[in-house]
């Protein structure tokens, strides 16, 4: 299957033309969807590449902001939760990081819903530390658009965690 996969990617096939043309040969179209997305599909666009540059630098910007926020306002109330804390961002943003310098959908999928989370933290915390919230919501939003935006046009065959279609032959958001 991986074989036909990189036949048909070379033909100059897209993703969901080889999902929509295989998918009837096999019985599990989520196997199948896993299996094109984790191909590895050559070089990206000059544009996609200098987008997920620009992704990955939010990345690293979110994560600085974190541990800066989490250094100033935490470890003076509590040392050890405050250094817990920066320990775990650390290993997040290595994480992401790798997962969307390799343009893995995993590595996609995850950031979003990390952006997602780090968004709702930023607004909780919007009474305490305003003006840090509001630049972290506009890079927790950004970030997470982006991460999207570089996911469905990589991945137009997957859904936002696996493939799936309604009745009208649509991509649905799952």
């Amino acid at each position: 299957m991986d074989k036909t996969i990189k036949e048909l990617l070379a033909q100059g096939l897209g993703r969901d033309e080889i999902f929509e043309r295989l998918r009837t040969k096999t019985g599990n179209e989520m196997r199948l969807a896993e299996k094109i997305a984790t191909i590895d599909h050559g070089r990206p666009s000059v544009f996609l590449a200098k987008l997920n540059h620009v992704l990955l630098a939010i990345c690293l910007i979110q994560s600085s902001l974190a541990v800066w926020a989490t250094y100033y306002h935490v470890v003076p109330l509590d040392e050890s939760f405050g250094w817990l804390g920066i320990a775990v961002i650390v290993l997040l943003t290595v994480l992401y990081f790798i997962g969307l310098a390799k343009l893995s959908f995993k590595g996609y999928a995850s950031f979003v819903l990390f952006c997602v989370m780090a968004t709702a933290h930023y607004v909780y915390f919007f009474s305490f530390v305003p003006v840090i919230s509001i630049v972290g919501v506009l890079l927790a939003v950004s970030g997470g658009a982006l991460s999207y935006t570089m996911k469905v046009r990589l991945f137009p065959h997957m859904g936002f965690m696996g493939a799936r279609k309604d009745e009208a032959g649509e991509y649905i958001f799952e």
